[in-house]
């Protein structure tokens, strides 16, 4: 089995992550961050979670660019946020 790296599979990824400190990743390699746990604490209701959710989710990048000239590290590696 291939490292995501190395065999690319972002067009069929139907990933997110929720990180240690409540917050979701569309890819790993994602600069964007969505607070669940800031609308957790706020009292968000279930739809507003879903909804928060659906919208990271609907936002996936196409691929994480990492071939890209202008791809630029997240400041939080997998290792980070509890991966």
């Amino acid at each position: 089995m291939f490292a995501s790296v190395s065999h690319a599979f972002c067009s069929a990824c139907d990933r997110t992550r929720l990180t240690a400190d409540g917050q979701i990743r569309s890819c790993l390699f994602s600069t964007d961050e969505t607070d669940l746990r800031g609308l957790l604490r706020a009292g968000a209701d279930d739809d507003a979670i879903e909804a928060a959710w659906r919208t990271a989710m609907w936002g996936k990048p196409a691929s994480h660019g990492i071939n890209d000239p202008n791809f630029i590290q997240p400041d939080r590696p997998m290792s980070a946020i509890g991966g």
